[in-house]
């Protein structure tokens, strides 16, 4: 029997961030979450800071654990299922990967078992309880498993189901996408404290646009074209912008970015044996 119901390896920035808005949403009591990371400090300051048993390899997580979260850098998984393998029970325990380019498949192979593995892929804005996160089932996992884990994934922001075959294309848009928007909107800031305005008045300018526009374009029901319509006026400052955009391409620009963070996380994916 577990005595744990959730028991996270590895506990970086995103694996603390579930934890985060898993125990201040109540979803789960620190009493319920077991921990491992290999960082001696990272321990004593996850330990410290959320009040979580701290185990003493990933072996005792994996033992004790209903639910795995694998949030160890990719790098890192051969050893770690490699460790977890002699000691791992498949009747009663599930694993959650959260880690970019490793598919269930090679989990299911590395532990040679017909294990319950689901795949999310989160993104950073998890942080401040604003991630969107697509989620997958593996071969052997269950609806139940799915469940919990749409449920985890809530309290750090919101989610789609997909196919685990469409994994590659939503690492490209919402894993790496806030990237693109940071850049995006360092550029903004630059160019408004070009014109004189002050890093920090430019900065709140963008971050509130950038924020106000997100929200518009999840609730509004009319579709994106519309939506820039309403702002470019005919012969109007947004429009001489948008010449811009469409005389440098900026189409193909966003095409090439995201195909080429999709290659990348095919290749990561075809490079695990």
């Amino acid at each position: 029997m577990n005595s744990y119901k959730l028991g996270i390896i590895g506990c970086g920035n995103m694996g603390e961030a579930l934890l985060k808005g898993i125990l201040k949403s109540g979803f789960l009591k620190c009493s319920e979450i077991v921990f491992y990371d290999k960082d001696s400090s990272r321990r004593k300051y996850i330990e410290k800071t959320y009040k979580i048993y701290p185990a003493g390899g990933s072996i005792e997580v994996s033992v004790i654990s209903r639910y795995i979260l694998l949030a160890v850098k990719p790098q890192n998984i051969k050893n770690v299922l490699e460790e977890i393998k002699s000691n791992f029970d498949c009747r009663s325990s599930t694993i959650i990967s959260i880690i970019a380019g490793v598919p269930t498949g090679y989990i299911e192979r590395k532990l040679n078992l017909n294990v319950p593995v689901i795949r999310i892929m989160p993104n950073t804005p998890a942080l401040f309880k604003k991630g969107m996160a697509a989620i997958s089932k593996g071969r052997f996992a269950a609806d139940e498993d799915l469940e919990f884990s749409e449920s985890l994934i809530k309290n750090i922001g919101d989610y789609v189901v997909i196919e685990e075959k469409y994994q590659n294309i939503a690492t490209a848009l919402n894993g790496s996408g806030p990237a693109y928007f940071f850049l995006f909107c360092k550029y903004l800031i630059e160019a408004g404290v070009k014109n004189g305005l002050s890093l920090k008045t430019a900065k709140k300018l963008v971050a509130g646009t950038v924020i106000g526009s997100g929200i518009t374009i999840k609730k509004s029901e009319v579709g994106l074209d519309d939506l820039i319509k309403m702002v470019a006026s005919p012969g109007g400052t947004t429009e001489k912008a948008l010449e811009e955009f469409k005389k440098n391409n900026f189409k193909k620009i966003i095409y090439d970015a995201v195909e080429s963070a999709r290659k990348r996380a095919e290749e990561l994916q075809d490079s695990m044996d």
